[in-house]
């Protein structure tokens, strides 16, 4: 096989450097440049859109954004109302009924005993002034 013979080996690589040098070259000169216009023209042309594009939906965030914010700020509005509301029924039941059946015969022991310490303290007054 002349590939692999020892005595080619020089013209082969020769050859391949001379190839490659000259690709190299063209590639250099010709290809790269006009790749790097076609992506400057392509990211001039990006940015200009982005900047129309990033600001309409740059606004439209910020108009959703806002929606919601006020949405929820009125429904945890009227939520905190209404636990309020039935918070306070509650405890306007809940102490009317504490004062109804629990409480009742505490207040009659109460005011019984407040009684009796009343007349306690008028008859030791009219002891006294009968003295």
């Amino acid at each position: 096989m002349p590939q692999l013979d020892m005595y080619i080996y020089f013209s082969q690589v020769f050859w391949l450097l001379i190839i490659f040098v000259f690709f190299y070259i063209l590639v250099l000169r010709n290809i790269l440049p006009a790749i790097s216009r076609v992506l400057k023209l392509r990211r001039k042309r990006i940015s200009a859109e982005d900047n129309s594009i990033l600001s309409e939906e740059h606004n439209t965030v910020m108009t959703q954004t806002s929606d919601v914010l006020e949405t929820s700020l009125k429904d945890s509005t009227a939520f905190l109302s209404s636990v309020r509301m039935s918070s306070s029924t509650w405890l306007e039941t809940s102490l009317k009924e504490a004062n109804e059946k629990t409480l009742l015969t505490l207040n009659k022991g109460y005011l019984k005993s407040i009684g009796e310490l009343k007349g306690q303290s008028l008859l030791i007054t009219e002891i006294i002034k009968q003295k």
